[in-house]
């Protein structure tokens, strides 16, 4: 599986390039917080989201990493809600909240 690291300001297009099939996200897609620095917890925990069906993980870059797994994964929840909520993503039914 490869992994890239985009920026913030790149999510929605990557979001929508590499999640989204027929305009709508793949239902198999999964949130995921990933070690800032591999094998140092500590260090914090940056978002991502990984697609299954592209053998793909895409790491999501601030200048801070978050300091545990569960505030980076309630982040881009978050974020996605708002990208959806303005028209940049299209989620699948059961992710919108």
């Amino acid at each position: 599986m490869s992994t890239f690291t985009i920026p913030v300001r790149h999510i929605a297009s990557a979001w929508r390039e590499y999640a989204q099939r027929d305009g709508v996200t793949d239902p198999n897609v999964v949130l995921l917080a990933l070690e800032a620095i591999q094998g140092e917890p500590l260090a914090g925990y940056r978002p991502a989201f990984r697609v299954p069906g592209k053998d793909l993980t895409v790491e999501i870059y601030a200048c801070q990493p978050h300091r545990t797994s569960a505030e980076a994964l309630q982040w881009i929840e978050w974020m996605l809600e708002r990208l959806h909520d303005n028209g940049n993503i299209m989620l699948h039914d059961r992710e919108v909240s």
